[in-house]
């Protein structure tokens, strides 16, 4: 397996694992609270930057002089592997409907996922053009 797909591999699954941790918080401390809505709205800008910071650090610290390219790529692997994990742990471990997972996609409904996504894929590519233009 190549340097790329193992990165994103890493990359997807410490994604998960932050928003993982960030949806616990929200759940038992931020939801009893302030419900349900507000306390996504709260959890959304930390966990993505969160996963922004994680983006970054892999091509920083394991990626470097790594073509733009492919730090797209390390960043859509990420996201596939996020997706994956999501996906079977929404509908496999925790038999949420379909219908209700779909929801979590849905930009008309408020959903905010999809966004945090766009942003996880761009983050390794944003780190470098941010180290050229410092």
């Amino acid at each position: 397996m190549g340097a790329l797909v193992r990165l994103g591999l890493r990359y997807g699954v410490l994604a998960f694992a932050t928003g993982f941790m960030f949806g616990l918080a929200r759940e038992l401390v931020l939801a009893p609270k302030f419900g349900a809505h507000l306390a996504q709205q709260i959890e959304f800008p930390l966990v993505t930057a969160s996963v922004f910071a994680i983006g970054c650090w892999l091509e920083r610290m394991l990626a470097p002089g790594q073509s733009r390219p492919w730090l797209l790529g390390l960043g859509l692997i990420g996201v596939a592997t996020l997706l994956v994990i999501e996906g079977i742990f929404a509908l496999a471990i925790l038999k949420q409907p379909l219908e209700t997972y779909l929801q979590s996609f849905n930009l008309a409904a408020g959903s905010l996922f999809p966004i945090g996504l766009a942003i996880m894929a761009l983050a390794p590519l944003f780190s470098r053009m941010m180290q050229r233009s410092g």
